[in-house]
């Protein structure tokens, strides 16, 4: 159930919540520019700076998962590709070497 939630509802919900937070922002903006009679342009308003920041963790976050949890042990024994009796065996890491 868990791993249905981080993969399927996570991604879904996180951009739309995204969102919905870049509307909040734009909005309050635009009436803050509103209320002293000035009309701001929309790349003004924008929040360019927490987007950009936002991105940044997000990779980050996603990357930093990925190195922590997945691939082989360190220093395990890498078998390239090769044939065995005409069939392709492809190259794998954690094997030990010569099998």
């Amino acid at each position: 159930m868990l791993r249905i939630f981080l993969t399927v509802v996570v991604p879904l919900l996180l951009p739309t919540a995204g969102y919905l937070l870049y509307i909040i922002v734009i909005e309050r903006r635009r009436a803050q520019a509103e209320e002293a009679h000035l009309r701001a342009p929309w790349w003004v308003t924008a929040p360019w700076h927490w987007l950009v920041l936002g991105g940044v963790g997000l990779m980050a976050l996603t990357l930093g998962t990925l190195a922590l949890t997945s691939g082989a042990p360190p220093h395990s024994p890498y078998a390239p590709a090769h044939l065995e009796n005409g069939t392709l065996i492809e190259g794998r890491q954690g094997a030990p070497a010569g099998k």
